[in-house]
């Protein structure tokens, strides 16, 4: 039964005073006309934060009932030092009604010689990661509350003067007429706006000595000059200071709030750029730091703040300023990157699914000449540029020439092939179809009232702009097709040629539909080449799987997995049209993840199954889809069939009339076709893998996982591919009819042919100690992958990366795959335009998304994170009653944080302090209440590692939940109210929309929710690429729903204010701000830790296809019978290895390892001979008849020098690379290894109850 309002009411979940607070409010003013659209409503937004964070919210001359350091977080300095002991009439403020924000520290411990404020620690200890460096750690003492603010800028020599205009309000108590309960004078408090102007002569500056201009009340101006004689300017820092000293507590009227410099020199254009590439030619010698200079030559940043930030005034085109001045609330606002529509080019897949050779080449023609001529205006361009930017515009230009080269023979290729062409049309095909299913699945999402016909027809009423390519992803298509059809391709598979090609484009962009072409096209054309030679023997790309697509995070790869399997549904529609063309093996994808994401055997899926079936609610991970991707109906555990005679999980869609295909009763008897039970796939080998990176450490500990790789050699009539581990499949003979399916036998069969194409999104995510373990694991993933055509041509497979944030490519790219990389599109000479994306100017009509800088100086984050959410989440009420649907972006607060445990005291504080002030708000505030959609709580979710997959999946659908003016308005609960005091029945609704989320980095990639349009982040991310990637999920939608992110940084953290006093051009060139990656996998660490797992992965897989070889668990003691394929197996992975390893050192250590692995495992197997026991990997049970050759991390602690002690370790995950270490300090000094310098304080051992 839903519950009522007057229940909630009366079970406390809404007080009396809640109840009556959403009555009228004292109205609040805004400033921008509310006109139907979103953007007035970010507009209202920002404008409400910066009156409620910094002020005045009443105007200069405000009078407020409440003291200002308990309203504003922003934009005060404090006295410059504490003195003395005030008598009692001096103390000007009052107990307020909330907790003053601005917190002097006054506990003797804070209390110091000298000039400053002292302030507590920012926050608890949990404020700093564990991973922090030292020096960008928040100190816990000697923190002083700023008592000056200011600016460094730059004037040229001759500047004569410039004008300093200094303003800030003071406030002083004032009695009213009113008094309390206890008969006291209840105080307000006056704001007393100060302006005061001063001009600066530049003559009667001198360089290193500091000159004081007075303002009033101890009130001055600081003014530094710096003489930069190389490039003939002079350097000049102003600061406003406080320099009142002041009894405590102090005054109120001590305090300086809403503080503010504006410097200008009568409107003339005086104000230098801190760098300027064009007019001054910086040394530089790291070649991508030149391009970027180059690309980022208009942007230019022309002050930086101190304790606060800047902001500038430019006029368009200028190089020059004509005012600089302080911000305490700075803006940076990213335009829109679109993808250039190209005039006359066929983007159609539609047209593109039947085209001939003819029209295939006349209409993408104006896509390859468009860029050619746009290159050439490129070249026009470059000529007029300074001879220090020339050398490497030339560079950049004849890359981009490359590329176009490779467009033209790309299209050169499919248009003269007829079997090229052929598999180019099923793409288009395959992709027009899923991307009209996916469309269709969309729109029954979120609203589950439409039918499927009424989906279909709405987005057949889009045309041909419901199925067309962005003219970078055909192009970059095109590209590829030549090395897709031909496997010894040199920009493939050559020795020191081959190339990973990587698609680098802003997040939402479409990276994910290009690469998905590509694997369309790869299917394909290998069903279509069918049995290919090598020599080892005939490989059959009739079946296999022919796409690996790994990610970093499970919810990406949950995500992707939604998204790909609309396009295994298309592929198998098209393949059952045509059996002849495209062969009998259905098309299916498979999801290769962790064990606690989704099950290893099918008793494991049956078990689930069974229980979900009775209890309901029971965890599933079986179904990894919340909804069938093709048409949208929801699919549920009854929906899910597992059938023991086949050993199958059938996920069928939800359609119960069988109007799908896919339905139970449909045309597709075994349903969709996913896979993601780990047997399955590995016995039916799905055409499409996704799976996470550090999957793959389980090639060492799972025989089976070697038909991945193609390796198989006996097949099942009724169980598919079987490995002699899949105890399941035993039989000598037939397995007999039953159950409808008939008799079946094991046959022999050759290899199949390994993947051809390796997808690796969110390439900026295989970095630090994941990406130095991934790296090393590649060489056997490649290895595994390549053969050699009956000619001794190599085939390697494609590979291909993508990411929205990369900086030194090319050594991450080397170190993690032996191979050059190839970014497209090229970025040429402005980063704003590479003919295949351009930024649009941001306008009315072309908003970016903006970001809002806070650092609440003084204030401890804790306090800083409530005061700030209380803001955002009271006036989105207050514009959703106001605007109404335009207003729903806003309406749930997206919180981004660097650490799990930082997200829990937020969750602590929503559910406490947020959650009291929203529902009753300051009297006065003119803000509604709140109720929150949780029984008039706020309905708070999570995406975090924490949770588990299956909850992530509802939380992301539910996401897309809209807040709904008829119900969640003011007036909505009101009328509500009003119609259950009359005794009517009021609707209600089944699934409420969240009012916050809160994630850490699960979620800075595929999060892709339309309607988010409001961030927190708190803190600032450890690395660009990180901030970049977790903001740009508000705002996707950017024209209909711009973004906001407001940035909350930690004030005493060296790092988050630095990039705060540097707001607005950071957030201009953070693309160009994103820091460098770093893998080392050939490091000795790394080689020690990785190689075990390398070299037992790779023998297990290639060692498949033999009938005494050495895949299966039991026959790890056949080494001395394979130790000569092992070596040369060896010799492929050190050939491997020396093309990614930065020294010859660096592989000859690899090389000497691995033939010290080899004689290990051969005198292990030796020992077990002489033991009598059998050697296997790692399964021992049945008492003590076996030894094993390998053993986990966590297992080898215990059993550190036993006699059974074996000699592989090898984790169980790629993320099990930070050993614990256990650190015990003696307090004995003759027992300290480091022993304390002369004059080093004291330490004491606490004993007892210290």
């Amino acid at each position: 039964m839903p519950i009522t309002v007057r229940e909630l009411w009366q079970t406390g979940s809404v007080s009396e005073g809640s109840v009556q607070a959403v009555g009228p409010q004292d109205s609040y003013e805004l400033n921008f006309e509310l006109d139907g659209s979103s953007f007035a409503v970010r507009e209202n937004l920002v404008d409400i934060v910066g009156r409620e964070l910094l002020g005045p919210i009443g105007g200069p001359e405000e009078v407020l009932p409440f003291s200002p350091r308990s309203q504003y977080l922003v934009g005060h300095i404090a006295p410059v030092k504490l003195a003395g002991t005030p008598a009692k009439d001096d103390v000007a403020d009052e107990p307020v009604e909330r907790g003053e924000l601005i917190e002097v520290r006054d506990d003797g411990e804070g209390t110091a010689e000298g000039r400053g404020v002292p302030a507590y620690a920012a926050d608890e200890p949990e404020a700093d990661a564990e991973d922090d460096d030292v020096e960008d750690r928040a100190p816990k003492q000697g923190l002083m509350i700023p008592a000056s603010m200011g600016l460094r800028f730059q004037v040229p020599v001759d500047l004569e003067s410039f004008t300093v205009n200094a303003s800030w309000g003071t406030y002083e108590t004032v009695e009213t007429d009113k008094v309390t309960k206890a008969g006291r004078p209840i105080r307000h408090h006056q704001r007393i706006p100060v302006e005061e102007s001063r001009s600066v002569r530049l003559a009667d500056l001198e360089a290193g000595r500091t000159a004081t201009v007075p303002l009033r009340d101890s009130v001055c101006l600081r003014v530094d000059r710096y003489d930069d004689e190389r490039f003939g300017r002079v350097l000049v820092e102003v600061a406003l200071c406080n320099d009142r000293e002041t009894p405590t507590p102090i005054p109120l009227s001590m305090w300086m709030f809403q503080t503010k410099l504006r410097i200008d020199a009568g409107g003339g254009e005086v104000f230098l750029p801190v760098r300027d590439v064009l007019a001054q030619d910086w040394p530089e010698h790291d070649d991508e730091v030149r391009r970027l200079d180059l690309q980022y030559r208009n942007r230019l940043e022309f002050a930086i703040g101190r304790t606060c930030s800047v902001d500038w005034v430019v006029r368009s085109g200028a190089r020059r300023a004509t005012e600089v001045s302080t911000t305490w609330l700075p803006v940076g606002e990213t335009p829109q990157t679109r993808a250039r529509s190209v005039s006359g080019a066929q983007l159609s897949m539609d047209a593109l699914s039947t085209a001939t050779s003819t029209e295939l080449r006349v209409g993408l023609e104006p896509l390859v000449s468009g860029y050619q001529a746009w290159l050439d205006e490129q070249e026009a361009t470059a000529a007029a540029l300074p001879a220090h930017l020339r050398e490497t515009s030339e560079l950049v230009l004849w890359e981009a020439r490359q590329a176009h080269q490779r467009l033209v023979d790309g299209l050169e290729h499919v248009a003269s092939d007829p079997e090229a062409l052929r598999c180019f049309q099923f793409m288009n095909r395959v992709m027009r179809d899923q991307r009209v299913a996916s469309q269709v699945a969309a729109a029954r999402a979120s609203d589950s009232s439409v039918t499927i016909e009424q989906a279909q027809a709405e987005v057949a009423a889009r045309g041909s702009a419901a199925a067309s390519w962005r003219p970078f992803q055909l192009a970059f298509i095109l590209m590829q097709l030549g090395a897709l059809t031909d496997p010894a391709w040199p920009v493939r598979s050559a020795e020191h040629h081959a190339r990973v090609e990587l698609l680098f484009f802003p997040t939402g962009g479409g990276k994910t539909e290009a690469y998905l072409g590509l694997a369309a096209y790869t299917f394909a054309i290998r069903r279509r080449q069918g049995v290919v030679e090598s020599t080892e023997g005939p490989l059959d790309g009739r079946d296999g799987v022919a796409v690996l697509m790994r990610y970093t995070l499970r919810l990406l790869t949950a995500q992707q997995f939604q998204r790909a399997s609309a396009l295994m549904c298309a592929a198998e529609l098209v393949r059952r049209e045509d059996e002849a063309t495209w062969g009998t093996e259905p098309f299916r994808i498979g999801l290769w993840v962790g064990t606690d994401v989704s099950p290893k055997r099918f008793e494991e899926a049956d078990e689930q199954l069974t229980k979900a079936n009775e209890y309901g609610s029971h965890r599933l991970t079986v179904l990894q889809i919340q909804r069938c991707p093709w048409c949208g109906t929801p699919i549920t555990a009854a929906h899910v069939k597992a059938d023991a005679s086949v050993r199958r999980v059938f996920v069928y869609c939800g359609d119960d009339l069988a109007r799908c295909p896919f339905a139970k009763g449909g045309p597709v008897t075994e349903g969709l076709p996913v896979l993601t039970v780990d047997e399955e796939i590995y016995r039916l080998t799905p055409g499409f893998v996704i799976a996470t990176v550090d999957k793959f450490a389980r090639l060492a500990r799972e025989g089976e996982a070697a038909a991945l790789f193609g390796y198989v050699s006996r097949r099942c009539g009724r169980h598919g591919y079987v490995h002699a581990d899949y105890a399941k499949c035993d039989i000598k003979t037939t397995h007999p009819a039953s159950n409808g399916y008939p008799a079946a036998s094991v046959q022999p069969v050759s290899r199949l042919r390994p993947p051809d194409l390796i997808i690796q999104d969110e390439l900026h995510l295989i970095t630090g100690a994941l990406g130095t373990s991934v790296g090393l694991f590649e060489v056997a993933v490649e290895t595994l992958c390549s053969w050699e055509t009956p000619d001794g041509k190599p085939v390697r497979p494609m590979i291909v990366a993508s990411t929205a944030t990369v900086r030194n490519a090319h050594e991450q790219v080397r170190g993690l795959y032996g191979r050059q990389v190839e970014i497209f599109p090229p970025q040429v000479l402005d980063v704003a335009d590479t003919y295949f994306s351009e930024e649009v100017a941001i306008d009315r009509d072309n908003p970016g998304r903006r970001y809002l800088g806070v650092s609440a100086q003084g204030v401890r984050l804790s306090s800083a994170e409530i005061r700030v959410a209380e803001v955002l989440l009271s006036a989105g009420q207050l514009l959703f009653d106001r605007a109404g649907a335009v207003a729903d972006p806003y309406m749930t607060l997206v919180g981004y944080f660097n650490a799990t445990r930082e997200l829990a005291g937020m969750a602590r504080y929503m559910a406490d302090d947020v959650q009291t002030r929203v529902k009753r708000p300051r009297k006065d505030s003119g803000f509604p209440s709140r109720l929150g959609t949780s029984f008039g709580l706020l309905n708070v979710g999570e995406l975090t590692s924490r949770i588990a997959s299956a909850e992530i999946g509802r939380t992301l659908d539910r996401l897309g939940l809209e807040f709904d003016p008829g119900y969640d308005t003011t007036e909505a609960f009101r009328e509500r109210l009003a119609a259950q005091d009359a005794g009517k029945k009021t609707a209600a609704r089944s699934e409420a929309p969240f009012d916050v989320v809160l994630a850490t980095s699960m979620l800075q990639v595929g999060v892709d929710v339309q309607r988010l349009g409001l961030m927190l982040v708190v803190g600032q991310p450890k690395n660009t690429a990180e901030y970049i990637q977790a903001s740009s999920r508000v705002g996707r939608d950017a024209t209909d729903r711009p973004g906001l992110v407001v940035s909350l940084g930690n004030w005493a953290r060296p790092r988050d204010l630095a990039h705060y006093e540097q707001f607005r051009h950071y957030h201009e060139t953070f693309y160009a701000q994103v820091e460098a990656l770093s893998v080392t996998p050939y490091s000795p660490t790394s080689l020690a830790r990785g190689i075990d797992g390398l070299l037992v992965s790779a023998a297990r897989v290639v060692q498949a296809t033999q009938t005494e070889g050495l895949s299966p668990e039991r026959d790890a003691g056949r080494i001395k019978d394979q130790r000569l394929a092992v070596e040369a197996l060896a010799d492929r992975l050190k050939a491997r290895i020396a093309a990614a390893a930065k020294s010859d050192d660096a592989t000859k250590r690899a090389s000497d390892l691995l033939v010290n692995r080899i004689d290990r495992w051969s005198e292990r197997a030796k020992r077990a001979a002489e033991v009598h026991k059998t050697l296997v990997y790692e399964r021992t049970g049945e008492g003590d008849k076996y030894l094993p050759l390998i053993i986990s991390p966590e297992n080898a602690k215990a059993s550190v020098g036993g006699s059974a002690e074996a000699p592989f370790v090898i984790a169980n995950s790629m993320r099990e690379v930070q050993p614990e270490i256990n650190l015990l300090v003696s307090p004995m000094p003759e027992r300290l290894f480091s022993r304390a310098p002369d004059g080093a304080p004291n330490w004491t051992l606490p004993v007892g109850d210290e």
